[in-house]
């Protein structure tokens, strides 16, 4: 069978798409997964549409047992690439893309480690639409797996418990969530998902630009969002380009500039989204113009309505956000 992306699933130009062997889809599933959080989606997503389809088609009953993908690695499929849609802002498609990846991962796979990650993905996908009540939903199922073979995908769930609930309101059950995040870290737990990397593990940098994210909505705790969101930002200067995700950055960065925003400090928070407004459309993501945008919000105040500088900061906003991500095609 032969597909019209031309794109390899392996990464090299070529004029069609052949399925590869299981193995090599596995490999390419994989390889997408990693290279995700630092790798600019629009050089991927031709790759990562053909991989899904062949990680997802279905063979017929008679066809060997070496020509079909494994449940993990259909799961995963579904899970990266729900990440893309909801990285270009189609969050329907995103859920069901990743509901049918929870099914792979429960049903079939029978796998602890992709059915929490997956339950992260729709909390995330969720969130990220305004959805905050799904998305604590989806948090709280993930968290609830107990299962000692779990890696960070459960410091993950926890982090996003934390996360919701704090955008409720409700600071006391976030701060229990943060403790809980913490206490799933020091048990060093590391499995399957974490060893692939990429989108598939939650390194301390990323836990601590959540937390930024959480704390901003904790009503008093502004300073130590910042502390928080400057923690991240001083691990992802020293660490490996392997390790690196400009999407986790972004959030630690625009933390920063929400919680000096809620401290009305109008040039602090200028200087903290400076970087973020800079970034190539191709970094765009949907889920950054959104938080982008809550600075936007947190700047109107009656007492700076006619402030220059302000204005300013909020029409860069603006700007930035009528520059999505977008694919020249979008298959």
């Amino acid at each position: 069978m032969k597909l019209t992306n031309k794109v390899d699933v392996l990464g090299g130009p070529r004029d069609t798409i052949e399925f590869p062997s299981p193995a090599r889809t596995a490999a390419a599933v994989r390889r997408l997964a990693a290279v995700y959080p630092h790798t600019a989606l629009p050089s991927i997503h031709e790759e990562l549409v053909a991989v899904r389809r062949h990680a997802t088609t279905l063979r017929a009953p008679g066809d060997p047992d070496d020509s079909r993908v494994d449940p993990l690695t259909k799961a995963l499929a579904r899970g990266v690439s729900a990440w893309a849609l909801h990285d270009l802002g189609d969050t329907r498609e995103a859920l069901a893309m990743a509901q049918a990846g929870l099914l792979d991962a429960v049903v079939e796979a029978r796998d602890p480690s992709a059915e929490v990650w997956l339950r992260g993905v729709q909390s995330l996908i969720a969130y990220r639409a305004g959805w905050v009540h799904e998305a604590l939903r989806y948090a709280r199922l993930g968290a609830s797996v107990r299962d000692m073979g779990v890696g960070t995908a459960s410091v993950w769930l926890h982090s996003l418990v934390a996360l919701t609930q704090a955008t409720l309101g409700d600071a006391l059950a976030a701060s229990a969530a943060l403790r809980a995040a913490a206490d799933a870290r020091k048990s060093g737990r590391r499995d399957e998902l974490d060893e692939i990397g990429g989108l598939l593990v939650f390194d301390p940098a990323e836990q601590s630009a959540y937390e930024a994210l959480t704390r901003v909505f904790i009503p008093g705790a502004e300073r130590r969002a910042i502390e928080c969101g400057e923690t991240a930002l001083g691990m992802y200067a020293s660490i490996t380009p392997e390790r690196y995700s400009s999407a986790d950055e972004m959030i630690a960065r625009v933390s920063i500039a929400l919680a000096y925003a809620n401290l009305d400090e109008i040039d602090a928070t200028t200087e903290a989204l400076r970087p973020v407004l800079r970034i190539e459309p191709s970094w765009r993501v949907d889920g950054l113009r959104s938080l982008v945008m809550l600075v936007h919000e947190r700047l109107r105040r009656p007492m700076r309505v006619r402030e220059t500088r302000v204005r300013e900061l909020q029409e860069e906003i603006e700007t930035f956000c009528q520059m999505p991500l977008s694919l020249d095609t979008h298959t």
